[in-house]
């Protein structure tokens, strides 16, 4: 197994929770935001001397809204970082922030704090569809978020948009797209909506599934947009991210590559010594836990699965097809010390006889017709 070199952070407090969000995130404990992060620490700690790993490359703050935490409290956990893991000097650090909770002088608190990367959660730059997302801000907000962004410093801005919503139309989710590239946001992602068991939005639509866009019609919206973006000389580098030269998710791409990470705080998800583990989803059980004289990190755990060989392979070729540069055979043999093309010679088979797949020399790709159907791709490696 590679040394951990990559941590995520949840932060799961929302002001408003999203009716289609299925994420770890409550909007009515604020008062355990001190006592979290005072948590949240604790495990950084302790998780240092059980498993220890670093220096780190890429370091993720996400939510819930980590924009809600002061300026301090992301320096405190940073802090942390360094002191328990070392963090390397050219680290890729995102925070995760929404329209309408930040500022200039709270974004310029963030860099300060070695934050050097932005994650907007635009969604839609119509105030109409926003609203039908249950989301806090406007369109105004969203602009104005980006443009501040720009002028705190930050140079790696990463904006999120997403199709198939309710009441949305082509010429909506082109118009949001424009916006983005008229200002050279570096990194830009467009994901569909899930309805995700559990959320108002299923139930609310998985029965009525004429009250959103078509199939067919979200399809068009995602290649419209992809068009725009590589037009606009953004790669496409994964199913649903695209980024300017330079600007691709270093931390992302851990994921898709199947590489261990730290996870920390409530519903926070590891991969660490073959082993794939999730943490309480309870915000209060997380705090009382991390509370206690000596707090045992196995009693955090709510879900844990050990990762073998085989499984550890399917991972590597279900993720990696997520990439747009596929799974490299080289690098299959590498980790698993096998052939790629041997191992999954009847999947590759019927993947490349059905179009949906390409084949270089070292790599395997989704093709173009793949794009569309890349779970069915996903699902032979299941």
């Amino acid at each position: 197994m590679n040394r951990i070199s990559a941590a995520y952070i949840h932060i799961p407090f929302c002001v408003r929770k999203c009716p289609y969000c299925d994420f770890v995130s409550s909007d009515h404990d604020f008062g355990l935001i001190r006592p979290y992060v005072t948590s949240l620490i604790r495990e950084i700690e302790i998780t240092a001397d059980r498993v220890p790993g670093g220096p780190l490359t890429t370091i993720y703050i996400g939510g819930g809204t980590p924009s809600l935490l002061a300026p301090e409290s992301v320096d405190l956990i940073m802090n942390t970082l360094r002191t328990s893991f070392a963090v390397d000097e050219t680290a890729e650090i995102t925070l995760e922030v929404n329209p309408g909770t930040v500022s200039l002088a709270s974004l310029s608190g963030y860099r300060k704090a070695g934050i050097n990367r932005i994650s907007i959660g635009v969604q839609s730059f119509s105030n109409d569809i926003l609203r039908n997302l249950g989301r806090i801000h406007t369109a105004e907000d969203a602009l104005r978020s980006v443009d501040t962004c720009f002028e705190a410093g930050f140079r790696n801005v990463s904006c999120d948009l997403m199709l198939g919503v309710p009441g949305q139309t082509r010429s909506d989710a082109e118009r949001s797209v424009l916006l983005l590239t008229e200002k050279r946001v570096p990194h830009i992602s467009c994901y569909s909506l899930g309805l995700e068991e559990g959320t108002p939005y299923h139930a609310r639509y998985m029965n009525n599934p004429e009250l959103l866009p078509s199939e067919d019609e979200e399809r068009k919206m995602y290649h419209s947009l992809r068009s725009i973006l590589i037009g606009e000389g953004y790669i496409h580098y994964e199913i649903s991210n695209y980024s300017l030269p330079g600007f691709l998710s270093r931390h992302n791409t851990v994921y898709w590559k199947a590489l261990p990470y730290y996870g920390f705080g409530c519903g926070a998800h590891s991969y660490t010594n073959g082993m794939r583990s999730g943490n309480t989803v309870s915000i209060r059980r997380y705090v009382d836990l991390l509370s206690s004289e000596s707090p045992d990190l196995n009693l955090l755990t709510d879900e844990c699965i050990l990762i073998d060989r085989e499984e550890a392979m399917k991972e590597f070729m279900l993720l990696g097809f997520r990439l747009l540069d596929g799974v490299s055979g080289r690098e299959f043999s590498d980790r698993f010390g096998a052939d790629m093309a041997l191992v999954f010679k009847l999947q590759l088979d019927d993947l490349s006889r059905r179009g949906l797949i390409e084949k270089t020399p070292d790599r395997i790709c989704l093709s173009e017709p793949g794009l569309d159907y890349a779970n069915e791709v996903f699902r032979s490696f299941v």
